[in-house]
């Protein structure tokens, strides 16, 4: 391995061993463990493709993998050697991976699914390929100023690309509006020809997803945007400078930005074509690949593959594979329809109306309009056989019922959220449909979130159990042994006492914010929306507080409480509820009465890298969402495996989460699902604004200025008096007490790392692992290599 990085330092960079910075160590290390990676992802393509195997293709929007170096380094059985290595040349390892730049490509749930699922699908040795896009610029990074949300843009290519190898000899052509020309020919059959008005070229860019022993590497496909044309020359030499780009940036936007701002029918159309673009890209490259190796032998061609839609950003999938098949392939339409169901499923994300997407036809017509025909033809006959059923209402495609009939499957990602689609959100498309609808539990990459993430809480777990659950995540059930083992119990409070003082250090270091790591640490982080109910959590903080204020000499529980998480650009809400969570966290951090007691932190820019030291120091993971609002949720499940309880509804896979580790050993509290559409045909905020003490006080003391100036926050607490929608203001004594109850445990030491022992144990029944399984057992029938 020495020799090997210095060839690859004299090669590649030709730097004497004095000169290499932590930077150029990095990046010769990354093309060292490329070089080992890529013989076995050659003979792992080479395999699928030879032996005809059947192959899943995941179609994501996101993908959020997080840095790859550790992961990578663990999985082909050279972290030892690079450790070694990395101090011959004066450095730490761990510091050095802090070099690798953190991939911009997704948000939220979403795309850390994807990205455990990419992991799971290569360890498993399943055939697996995931499609998605290269964002140049990601989401955004946050940053916090004046208490409000700031964003600037995610420069994590600016450095280069340790992991993705562009292939453009592969790119695809993807047509933009225009026109569709028409013709009959002397059969009577009609053809139909695209004039765009813009062609862009998708240029592939493959990623090595490496699987637990390094012995199966699946293929991550993300494609970005650019112009045929590309830079103007005699524009500019014309002096007309801005025009000479001006087709190259218009292409380059499409793989900009995650999520665009969709405030504006220029951004709604942005992503849109996003949305077409990457989906058009990875059909013909699929396609193109199945006619290489199968010729125009179709009937073989759902046999070979199924395509899982993750959400309801690529449906435009389904009218899209019609096209390629009867304008490109001449098949008929009642044969493209009919390989187009086997081949794809979709998988369901969200109960929200505003999430699941529906677009203007209008916007489909003028942006894609040989799709626009295809949708309205699917729709007509529909029509012809379910008048009940639409795709298409009053001017709008609703992309989940397209994704319905589109598909031979359809699943929802926690027992809640699944039973919910069927009895309310798809009701009327599971009664038509009844055999398409299934649940899968999401669940987590164990590798990551736990085995990486927490080495400590990793060896422990070995001495106790032995190391075959790194394998077979479901044995950590093994180690309900232990529950009576103080010995046992008292490692694992040793090992959560230092990972706070890691995290507490880590905290320092990168923002500035100095935390007492012996008070109790509380944790929401997740992406900003009214439904996840931040506001319901700083709400009690400042009754709390307010309680403190009272009298500053009661017995508290000291308490952290810690948020995380992006609110989208043109969320004005939830950035407000950010800013009240910074305001309220800067009146605490000023208040001596708080010092030792209690505190609310922001913390900003929230992603994996930070994500991998929060939850190793967790001891509560706040899980607060509506009930029957939250489809499943991920981050509890990292919680958990990490061992901390939790303080949640009884909503997405919360209540599968309790029912594995028992309810006593968490925090349940609220309405479930029924109760809460039962309240709602009732509810009056202004009952709990007048009527309730505590909520008067609490609106008294935000507006009187307690927290900035007197009317800074009138929004936000006219949003509530009006609406209230997710039934913060009825819930706010429910959650107190279920926050009241932890303070009241969290004394009593060994009981509580019992029933975090118990969380651990029960937590292997949420690895990705046991997901992707139940995947290929119901929809995929992959064949895994042996």
């Amino acid at each position: 391995m020495k020799e090997d990085f210095q060839r690859i330092l004299d090669d590649l960079i030709g730097l004497t061993r004095s000169s290499v910075t932590a930077d150029i160590f990095m990046k010769a290390l990354g093309e060292l463990v490329n070089q080992r990676i890529r013989k076995e992802w050659n003979h792992c393509e080479t395999r699928i493709r030879e032996n005809r195997e059947r192959r899943v293709y995941y179609f994501s929007a996101e993908f959020l993998t997080g840095r790859s170096m550790r992961m990578n380094l663990m999985n082909a059985g050279l972290w030892e050697r690079a450790s070694e290595l990395a101090g011959e040349y004066g450095y730490n390892l761990t510091e050095i991976l802090e070099e690798e730049a953190e991939p911009g490509l997704g948000n939220g749930g979403l795309g850390r699914l994807a990205a455990c699922f990419m992991d799971s699908l290569a360890s498993l040795k399943l055939p697996a390929m995931g499609y998605g896009i290269r964002y140049r610029y990601g989401l955004f990074n946050q940053t916090i100023k004046d208490s409000r949300q700031q964003e600037s843009p995610d420069l994590w290519l600016q450095n280069g690309d340790l992991w993705g190898v562009e292939r453009p000899q592969d790119f695809r052509k993807i047509y933009i509006g225009g026109q569709v020309h028409m013709n009959q020919d002397q059969e009577g059959d009609l053809h139909f020809k695209i004039d765009p008005a813009e062609v862009i070229h998708a240029i592939p860019v493959d990623y090595p997803i490496s699987g637990a022993d390094g012995k199966n590497v699946a293929t991550m496909r993300l494609w970005e945007a650019r112009s045929p044309e590309g830079f103007n020359l005699g524009l500019f030499n014309r002096e007309e400078h801005q025009r000479s780009w001006k087709e190259e940036d218009a292409a380059k936007s499409l793989s900009a930005v995650l999520y665009p701002n969709d405030q504006t029918a220029a951004g709604k159309q942005l992503r849109l074509k996003q949305q077409y673009f990457f989906v058009s890209a990875s059909l013909q490259d699929i396609t193109e690949r199945f006619r290489r190796d199968f010729g125009d032998n179709w009937d073989r061609f759902s046999d070979q593959h199924v395509i899982q839609l993750n959400d309801t950003h690529p449906v435009l999938a389904i009218p899209e594979l019609m096209r390629l098949l009867m304008d490109k392939e001449k098949l008929s339409w009642e044969k493209a329809w009919k390989i187009t169901r086997r081949t794809f499923a979709y998988t369901n994300h969200t109960v929200l109306s505003e999430a699941l997407e529906k677009w203007p036809v209008t916007y489909i017509q003028d942006l894609f309009p040989r799709l626009a025909l295809i949708i309205e033809e699917i729709h007509k006959r529909l029509q012809n056989k379910e008048e009940l059923h639409q795709i298409i209402h009053n001017g709008v495609i609703q992309m989940a019922a397209l994704a319905i009939h589109g598909s031979f499957s359809v699943n929802g990602v926690a027992a809640l959220h699944t039973e919910i689609l069927k009895k309310s959100v798809l009701k009327e498309w599971y009664e038509l449909y009844p055999e398409k609808f299934n649940n899968k539990t999401n669940g987590i990459t164990h590798r990551r979130w736990l085995i990486h993430s927490n080495p400590a809480l990793t060896d422990l777990i070995d001495q106790g159990i032995g190391r075959e659950w790194h394998n077979n995540p479901e044995m950590l059930q093994n180690l309900t042994q232990f529950t009576e083992d103080s010995s046992f119990l008292e490692r694992l409070r040793e090992i959560k006492k230092q990972n706070k003082k890691d995290f507490s250090k880590y905290l320092l270091t990168e923002t500035g914010i100095s935390v007492n790591s012996s008070t109790l640490f509380d944790f929401q982080v997740k992406r900003l929306h009214e439904y996840k109910r931040q506001l319901l959590n700083i709400l009690n903080i400042i009754h709390r507080y307010l309680r403190l204020k009272d009298n500053p000499t009661m017995d508290l529980q000291p308490r952290t409480f810690f948020f995380g998480g992006k609110a989208a650009p043109g969320y004005y809400i939830a950035k407000e509820i950010i800013h009240l969570a910074c305001r309220v966290g800067e009146t605490l951090e000023k208040d001596p009465r708080c010092r030792d007691t209690l505190r609310l932190v922001f913390l900003p820019n929230y992603r994996v890298s930070m994500a991998e030291r929060i939850f190793p120091a967790s001891e509560v993971s706040q899980q607060i969402s509506t009930a029957g609002k939250e489809a499943s949720g991920t981050g509890n499940m990292k919680f958990m495996m990490n061992g901390a309880l939790t303080l949640g509804t009884m909503d997405g896979a919360n209540i599968e989460i309790f029912e594995k580790a028992g309810l006593e050993n968490g925090y349940p509290f609220g309405l479930n699902a029924d109760e809460v559409v039962l309240k709602k045909t009732s509810y009056n905020p202004l009952h709990y604004i007048q009527g309730d003490e505590s909520v008067k006080r609490i609106f008294q003391a935000i507006e009187s200025g307690l927290f900035g100036a007197a009317k800074e926050f009138s929004a936000l607490l006219q949003h509530l008096r009006q609406s209230d929608q997710y039934l913060v203001l009825p819930e706010l004594a429910a959650h107190r007490e279920a926050l009241n109850a932890s303070d009241r445990d969290y004394d009593q030491r060994e009981i509580w790392q019992t029933r975090s022992l118990k969380n651990i144990a029960a937590s292997g029944y949420f690895s990705s692992d046991r997901t992707i399984r139940e995947y290929n057992r119901d929809i995929w029938h992959l064949k895994a290599e042996s």
